[in-house]
C-alpha cells in the first residue's frame, strides 16, 4: 500500500510539472474510453483463465463496459469453471472539474484537474460448472465499481479501484442422505457481497497499443488475483 501510495504521489507531481501534451500528442488526463482487451488471469489459490474486455465511449463523460472472465475455482479439492459475465454504465470527472463547482463559505474552490474520479454500475451474471454438475444463475445481481485514474494518457496510468457485487460461492450438502455419500457441491449466490480491491497499470505503447499490469484481492475467496494483459485502442 505505501509503494500504490509512493507511485500515485510521482504520478500527480509529474502532471503537474509536465507539459500539456506528450509523445502520443495528447492531453495528460486524454484516456481512452473506446478499446477491446484481453488479459491472462492468475491466482494463488485458484486455476488460471482469461478474460477479455472491451470499452465503448458514448458522449459526454459516459462509458459503456463489457467483461468476460473465464477461471477456476479449487474448493475441497474440486476444480471448478467459472464464467463471469458482466456490463457496466461509467462516468468519470476530473477532481479539479469536480470541486470547481463545489462553494465553500461563498468562494469557489479552483484546483487543477491531477487525476479523474470514476464510477461504474451495472449487472453481472455467472455460469460454473464442472464435470458432475452445472450451475446457471439466471437472475442478474447489482454490480459497482469505483476509483480513481491517474497517470500521463501518453505513457503510464494507473487506477487503483473498489469492486464490489454478490457473487457464486461454493457450499457443501449438508442433506442427512449425502453425508453418507460422495454428494456433488452446491453454488448459491452469498449473502455477502464480494469487495475486490485493486489496481491496474497501463503502458500506452504507442496510440492504439497498450499493455497491461494488474493485481486484486477477492474478499469472499480470500485470493488475490493477478492480471497481465495486451489492449487495442480505438
Amino acid at each position: 500500500m505505501k509503494l500504490l501510495g509512493f507511485l500515485l504521489l510521482i504520478s500527480l507531481a509529474n502532471q503537474v510539472f509536465s507539459e500539456e501534451t506528450g509523445r502520443l500528442d495528447r492531453e495528460q488526463l486524454d484516456y481512452r474510453y473506446t478499446y477491446l482487451g484481453i488479459s491472462f488471469i492468475g491466482a494463488n489459490n485458484a486455476e488460471n483463465g482469461l478474460a477479455i474486455n472491451s470499452s465503448l465511449k458514448l458522449p459526454g463523460p459516459l462509458y459503456l463496459k463489457f467483461e468476460r472472465r473465464g477461471d477456476g475455482i479449487d474448493f475441497e479439492r474440486e476444480t471448478v469453471d467459472k464464467t463471469t459475465d458482466s456490463l457496466r454504465l461509467g462516468a468519470h470527472a476530473g477532481i479539479g472539474d469536480i470541486l470547481s463547482n463545489i462553494s465553500a463559505s461563498g468562494v469557489d474552490l479552483s484546483v487543477k484537474n491531477t487525476f479523474e474520479i470514476y464510477g461504474e454500475l451495472g449487472v453481472k451474471s455467472w455460469s460454473v460448472e464442472n464435470d458432475e454438475f452445472n450451475f446457471d444463475e439466471n437472475e442478474y445481481e447489482a454490480h459497482f465499481v469505483s476509483g480513481i485514474h491517474f497517470g500521463d494518457s501518453n505513457d503510464w496510468e494507473g487506477k487503483i479501484f473498489l469492486d464490489i457485487s454478490s457473487e457464486a460461492q461454493p457450499i457443501i450438502n449438508d442433506d442427512v442422505v449425502c453425508l453418507e455419500l460422495d454428494c456433488p457441491t452446491i453454488y448459491e449466490i452469498s449473502d455477502d457481497q464480494n469487495r475486490r480491491f485493486g489496481f491496474e497499470a497501463v503502458y500506452n505503447r504507442g496510440k492504439y497499443t497498450a499493455f497491461t499490469i494488474g493485481a486484486s484481492t477477492n474478499s469472499l475467496y480470500d485470493s488475490t488475483t493477478f492480471e497481465l494483459g495486451f489492449r487495442i485502442n480505438l
